[in-house]
């Protein structure tokens, strides 16, 4: 049996099926689809030079790297040689994209940052690498792209925070002229079923509390929020949660979700909605 075992085996492999295998009752087959790799072959193959470009400009190259920005746009890495070491940059590209966002004020910050991140240098426009062998310039390259749209990312960020923070100021002005600054906190520790949330613009009326939080048409912001009240809104007593935008009719599809969660109304409703949504939980 042993014999005629290797010689069945033998025979399977070579038509590309699975060895067979013994059952009390005789032998049984398991079938194996052989797929074919070759399509996708060669689609990496013709994908892989259309993800990263090479451009040659006077004695510099510029590399296209598959590194987006928050805009979308691909980072790039230029290069010279100066005897057997090369300076990789990003020439700007990282500063201008954050002038393009802006969120310059934020740049220059979050690059240094980015720049200890990556290990790469940053002269206060550009991110760099000063002096990388040859043999190495891919690791250089790579370091560079990254560190870029890294500090990019931080900086729009760091401006949209900020931007929220001087919302949520004006918000906590107007809501102190609707309901008497006596009743209204800045901030305040709000629990939820899971955690505990730092919640803005805090209105108590008759033991009863109302949340007043800006949100803005960025992601972060939009998923801070949702987090948030998220959990609160699972509390059988719970606050009014109310989420704050610049215009009801202009939010992104995103931000739609916080309805699930809040109630949703523009900064310019007036004091009767203000009034009206303090009093119903969300």
């Amino acid at each position: 049996m042993r014999f005629h075992t290797r010689v069945l085996n033998s025979k399977f492999k070579t038509l590309g099926q699975s060895r067979p295998r013994m059952r009390s009752s005789g032998w049984a087959f398991n079938v194996v689809m052989i797929t074919d790799i070759r399509p996708l072959k060669e689609a990496l193959e013709a994908a892989v030079p259309r993800l990263v470009a090479v451009r040659e400009r006077g004695q510099t190259f510029v590399v296209s790297i598959p590194v987006a920005y928050p805009s979308g746009a691909l980072a790039a890495a230029h290069i010279s040689l100066s005897g057997d070491q090369c300076f990789v940059s990003d020439c700007a590209l990282g500063l201008r994209e954050a002038e393009m966002s802006g969120a310059s004020d934020f740049f220059d910050a979050a690059a240094k940052d980015a720049a200890s991140l990556f290990g790469v240098g940053y002269d206060g426009a550009s991110l760099f690498v000063a002096s990388a062998p040859i043999s190495r310039i891919e690791g250089a390259i790579v370091a560079v792209a990254n560190a870029s749209a890294s500090a990019v990312g931080r900086a729009v960020l760091r401006a949209a925070e900020a931007k929220d923070r001087k919302s949520n100021s004006v918000l906590f002005d107007l809501v102190s002229d609707f309901f008497g600054k006596a009743n209204v906190s800045r901030k305040a520790e709000i629990a939820g079923r899971d955690a505990t949330w730092e919640a803005h613009n805090v209105v108590t009326l008759d033991g009863q509390q109302a949340v007043f939080e800006f949100v803005s048409d960025h992601q972060n912001s939009i998923a801070s929020k949702f987090q948030m009240f998220s959990d609160i809104v699972k509390l059988d007593e719970r606050p009014s949660l109310t989420s704050v935008v610049l215009s009801t009719e202009k939010m992104s599809k995103k931000a739609h979700m916080l309805i699930d969660v809040s109630h949703v109304i523009s900064m310019d409703a007036g004091k009767e909605t203000f009034s009206r949504y303090a009093r119903i939980a969300a």
